[in-house]
């Protein structure tokens, strides 16, 4: 009796099974059809990134022949194309216009404007460069603040990039005659480490350039009445009148 039972409860979990796998078996063949197709999706999309890159790192190139040509509309067309297409020639390409159009066309203004559009989040060294670049671009017209504002991405970079940063606020804060903010920052990057050895010589050079500091002499402390011995006053003399 206990073989019959077992049989039934068999057969009844079979029957379970069979409705399952009729009712949901659609989505197995799905995900194992997407766990195939991912993995030659994957696989052509590394054949296409490979394929992209070769193919713009040959734009670039042409483009870069169009500059060493002098060919500057030409090369300012093509570089602002392979920018558009956000790719990762692209904060590269941002430089090379960025130089189009200061050498080329003599515009300081559109060239620091370039930059400053390919900056992003000042993560890679092209972006921090980029920002560096746009920075001494606007230095003669923008203000000390406007400048801090512009490179606090690098405020906390304890590398080159930041070390740049802060060598051009502190020319900024002499050139407003902050002598001593200018001297203070100076003094940090001529003995900060990870500093370039071109930052540290100009520091030193600014920092003989500077005003030596003022030292004021210490007034003399009033003389205490305690100390002093007090002498007794002299009655004036007086003529006595004999009798």
């Amino acid at each position: 009796m206990a073989d019959i039972f077992e049989e039934v409860e068999e057969g009844l979990r079979q029957d379970r099974l069979s409705g399952l796998w009729k009712k949901y078996g659609i989505f197995a063949y799905l995900g194992a059809a997407l766990l195939i197709g991912g993995v030659a999706l994957n696989e052509y999309l590394q054949v296409q990134a490979k394929e992209t890159v070769k193919r713009e790192a040959l734009r670039l190139e042409s483009a870069l022949n169009e500059v060493e040509a002098r060919n500057y509309e030409e090369a300012a067309a093509q570089l602002s194309a392979i920018i558009g297409d956000e790719i990762a020639p692209a904060n590269v390409a941002a430089h090379y216009l960025a130089g189009v159009r200061l050498d080329g066309n003599g515009d300081a203004i559109a060239a620091a404007d370039v930059l400053s559009a390919s900056v992003g989040e000042a993560a890679d060294p092209t972006e921090k460069l980029a920002l560096i670049k746009a920075a001494y671009l606007k230095a003669d017209t923008a203000t000390r603040g406007e400048l801090e504002t512009m490179l606090a991405p690098l405020a906390n970079d304890d590398g080159p990039f930041g070390a740049l940063a802060k060598e051009l606020i502190a020319a900024k804060a002499l050139q407003d005659g902050d002598i001593e903010f200018a001297r203070r920052e100076f003094s940090f990057l001529r003995l900060a480490q990870n500093v370039p050895p071109g930052v540290v010589t100009r520091a030193s050079q600014a920092l003989d350039a500077l005003p030596p500091v003022s030292e004021t002499q210490p007034e003399p402390a009033p003389a205490d009445s305690t100390d002093t011995p007090i002498e007794p006053e002299l009655d004036a003399p007086t003529e006595e009148t004999p009798e």
